[in-house]
């Protein structure tokens, strides 16, 4: 892990660590400079990783400007290879738009770059380029790896933790009560219950993994096919239960 990084001021000013020098402190900066001590102290990333206010060059590119640009490596960023992950950030009295998506897209695909962030300090999305697909087709996913993360686990990051879109979530959800009631022989009341069950963890366990407070996704077939005991799923239901029935308003430490 990097040394930690704080946000310094003068008046007026705020100091760049990467370009290592004083700007002039716009709302944008401000966002900017904020969001590099989370990519530092939460992600790992290390300061010689990552470039600021990067020209993107390519077709249709002229005098675009990435926030961020981070490699996976240090000798990638000196190698100018293919970066990981692209940042568009916005100053708080900006509302990120779906143009600022499309920005952040346009950017990762001129690059190579597998993901993109768009960062205000009131709302972080993260996405994945489908490069497979026509420029405008994204996808939403639940966060970006971490500095140290392996290859298998930056794959398992954009094949698991994908956001559906409304109409797709309606059918899984359909499907997945049918699945239940079926095969386990249940009526539609139990299956409901047991599926709200299933889903109340699933609530659980990806908070935590939002909140950065485990790495490790929990609520997978392999992990709970590794767990002792008869019936791993209802062991973890109960620290789920547990968790809520404390008296601050999310999971526990």
């Amino acid at each position: 892990m990097p040394q930690a990084i704080i946000v310094r001021h003068l008046p007026g000013k705020i100091w760049s660590h990467i370009r290592q020098k004083w700007l002039v402190e716009t709302p944008e900066e401000r966002v900017r400079q904020e969001y590099l001590c989370v990519l530092v102290n939460e992600y790992g990333f290390r300061l010689d990783q990552i470039d600021e206010e990067v020209t993107v060059t390519g077709r249709g590119s002229a005098g675009a400007r990435a926030d961020f640009v981070i490699w996976r490596t240090p000798q990638d960023k000196a190698e100018a290879k293919r970066p990981l992950i692209i940042v568009e950030c916005k100053s708080d009295n900006v509302t990120i738009r779906p143009a600022d998506y499309a920005q952040g897209e346009h950017y990762a695909r001129i690059t190579d770059a597998p993901f993109f962030v768009t960062h205000n300090s009131r709302e972080t999305r993260f996405w994945r380029v489908k490069k497979d697909r026509l420029p405008g087709y994204i996808e939403e996913i639940e966060d970006i790896p971490h500095a140290d993360a392996t290859d298998k686990e930056i794959e398992e990051l954009i094949s698991k933790l994908k956001v559906f879109r409304e109409d797709e979530f309606a059918d899984l959800l359909h499907q997945c009560h049918n699945v239940i009631r079926n095969r386990e022989k249940k009526d539609p009341a139990a299956a409901f219950d047991a599926f709200a069950k299933i889903l109340f963890i699933k609530v659980f366990v990806e908070r935590e993994l939002r909140e950065k407070k485990r790495r490790e996704n929990i609520f997978t077939v392999e992990f709970l096919e590794s767990q002792l005991g008869d019936n791993p799923l209802e062991d973890l239901f109960q620290k789920t239960k547990a968790c809520y029935n404390t008296p601050t308003t999310g999971p526990a430490e």
